[in-house]
């Protein structure tokens, strides 16, 4: 009976030292997963907004009235659910609105194998039983989906507790950033800030039509308005 209390209550502070090591985006993110179910969008629902495989920008008014390539940025796991950092780990939601462009991305082009079986659970090990995913429902493997969320995942707690600097420090940006070089997308680890600011800027696309006049109306006021006053 001794021994059955002792083993109890090592099991209780085992449990305890897992919740206190789960942070609360963490737990945001398994809630989704779980009530999505077997729910998995191969391509971009943008009533939903969830953009699988992408990586998502929205505008930060009023700075991107006058610099339309600055905004807020995040990306997105297997399933569409957008991550992204302000200081503190956000989960299905940009933290200055609903992503106004995105680029989709592909998973095979993920190199990093060694993600396997390591790292945070990622989405496509949740309720995998439960999803009743074929080969034929989505464009992805399952090896594809699991490298891609666990550096989705892995970044996300490397930044949780790191303090914001948007111009020389980590910001938004770099935590995209780090996902792509975890995973060494493309075959490449120097992925950064600047190279997915241009890569947004110039081949971002626009989620709507409101969308584009939301990235767009004010820069070009704004441009109307120097033109009117200097000539």
């Amino acid at each position: 009976e001794t021994k059955t209390i002792q083993a109890e209550s090592a099991a209780l502070a085992c449990l305890s030292c897992v919740i206190k090591m789960t942070s609360y985006w963490q737990s945001q993110h398994r809630e989704l997963i779980l009530d999505e179910g077997s729910t998995r969008a191969s391509v971009a629902d943008t009533k939903r907004h969830r953009y699988p495989y992408s990586i998502v920008w929205t505008p930060i008014h009023p700075i991107t009235w006058f610099l339309p390539f600055v905004g807020h940025m995040g990306i997105c796991d297997s399933r569409g659910i957008c991550l992204d950092f302000t200081g503190d780990i956000g989960v299905d939601q940009l933290a200055f609105g609903s992503p106004c462009r995105y680029i989709p991305l592909d998973p095979k082009r993920a190199v990093a194998r060694k993600l396997l079986g390591g790292g945070e659970k990622s989405s496509s090990d949740m309720n995998r039983e439960d999803r009743g995913v074929t080969n034929g429902e989505t464009d992805a493997c399952e090896e594809d989906a699991e490298v891609w969320d666990n550096a989705v995942l892995k970044s996300s707690k490397i930044y949780e507790n790191r303090m914001h600097l948007m111009i020389c420090g980590s910001d938004c940006h770099s935590h995209v950033a780090a996902a792509l070089n975890i995973m060494e997308y493309g075959g490449c680890w120097c992925w950064n800030k600047v190279v997915l600011a241009a890569w947004v800027f110039f081949l971002g696309r626009h989620t709507s039509w409101s969308a584009f006049a939301q990235t767009w109306t004010g820069f070009v006021i704004f441009v109307c308005v120097l033109l009117i006053t200097k000539f």
